[in-house]
């Protein structure tokens, strides 16, 4: 009986036009941040390439070779002026012009020089420098910075490998920044009234004089949403990341990640700051960065769908479950920014948990001045969600007198 209720449910769901309007739009989002990162690809070629640099000085000569020629016309300055403007402006003259030498130098050297070479001078120049350092802050700095070179260089993945549009690249964008910006309203658009709709219309009648009790018809219900809201989302993101990979190529999948970054009080004029420990951290495999933040997501989206399950089942109105859910959301944000108290309690609140890079990172202990905001803890504190909002909306349903 309990796989009919779910099938029902899936049916319900997949009968309604909001589905696909929900749907529709999510995947023009994902669209969007196809466009963005080639966007930033283009632009990270266009300025930071070794032709782009040449031609954006020599541009700047051109502007400089200008602007001291009219120098000699201008009328407005006196001789002394003149002079002074002419020196420093043929310093800087002299200046960018050797900028170009060096460019174009080192663009001929890049020509005929593989960048692993480069790489492997890099890591030579880092190891001679360690060695020379006697600070211990220092030394563990460049220890990291070795790790990273090193695992580029083992993994044969370029040190500019995060600025093009691959497709493990668009794939941590599509995660992190919908986690962070969308999901949450996303969800509740999707689910908010999944349960209070059917109130009043009296729809519940024809489930409640079925054998089966009220926890069933909430259960079903439930995992319906999470399911589908999972499904629909998740899948989309590795259909994107598919095609972006078979067009763009998929990137390095071993590219290191800097995670679990570490922080500490100290006091400097009087005052207590909170700043990075100088080392700290340690590198993972960006594959492994993605499967985290894919557990991440998961777990955000189910305590999200219990919490929007509980209010649904509290709120006979659709509009007041719907405004609850939004206020909600939009009252912890800005509480969270204007309160430093409320962020030191932040990790406890599912609220939250969507900034996943954060988390992962480590940085949320910066954000927050909270030691507790870690991995261990959003994992805890949202299986710990899931099982009161569950709990509280089965015995709000099972107890609710229904006039149908």
């Amino acid at each position: 009986m309990f796989g009919g209720l779910f099938v029902n449910e899936v049916i319900k769901l997949f009968t309604k036009k909001k589905t696909y309007i929900i749907w529709g739009l999510f995947i023009i989002l994902c669209v969007i941040l196809v466009v963005v990162n080639e966007t930033a690809e283009k632009n990270y070629l266009r300025y930071n390439s070794p032709e782009a640099q040449l031609e954006n000085l020599t541009a700047e000569l051109k502007n400089q070779e200008s602007y001291l020629a009219s120098l000699k016309s201008d009328t407005s300055l006196s001789e002394e002026e003149r002079q002074l403007y002419e020196v420093q402006g043929n310093s800087y003259l002299e200046s960018l012009k050797e900028q170009i030498a060096t460019a174009k130098a080192s663009l001929a050297a890049a020509k005929g020089t593989d960048w692993r070479d480069n790489l492997k001078q890099q890591i030579e120049e880092q190891k001679k420098s360690l060695n020379e350092t006697e600070d211990t802050a220092s030394k563990k700095y460049q220890a990291r910075e070795i790790e990273k070179l090193q695992m580029h260089l083992d993994n044969n993945i370029p040190l500019d490998d995060s600025s093009y549009n691959t497709g493990i690249n668009y794939y941590v964008l599509s995660i992190t920044m919908i986690a962070a910006s969308f999901l949450g309203f996303g969800l509740i658009m999707f689910n908010g009234d999944n349960v209070s709709s059917e109130y009043n219309p009296g729809t519940l009648k024809f489930l409640l004089i079925q054998p089966v009790t009220r926890i069933k018809v909430l259960l079903s219900k439930f995992l319906v949403m999470v399911l589908s809201s999972a499904l629909l989302i998740m899948i989309t993101q590795f259909l994107f990341f598919i095609g972006v990979g078979l067009v763009k190529g998929f990137g390095g999948f071993n590219r290191p990640v800097l995670v679990g970054i570490k922080y500490e009080y100290i006091f400097s004029n009087g005052q207590k700051y909170l700043t990075e420990i100088t080392g700290s951290g340690y590198y993972i495999p960006l594959w492994q960065y993605l499967l985290k933040a894919l557990l991440l997501q998961f777990l955000f989206l189910v305590v999200m769908v219990s919490f929007i399950l509980l209010v649904s089942t509290i709120s006979k109105s659709s509009v007041i479950a719907m405004t609850v859910l939004i206020c909600t959301i939009l009252g912890a944000n800005i509480v969270y920014g204007l309160s430093a108290t409320y962020r030191k309690i932040s990790p406890f609140v599912f609220l939250h948990y969507s900034n996943i890079d954060d988390v992962i990172t480590g940085r949320a202990v910066y954000r927050t001045s909270s030691f507790l905001f870690t991995g261990q803890t959003v994992i805890i504190m949202s299986v710990l969600s899931v099982i009161l909002f569950l709990g509280a909306s089965l015995w709000v349903f099972k107890k609710r007198d229904i006039q149908i």
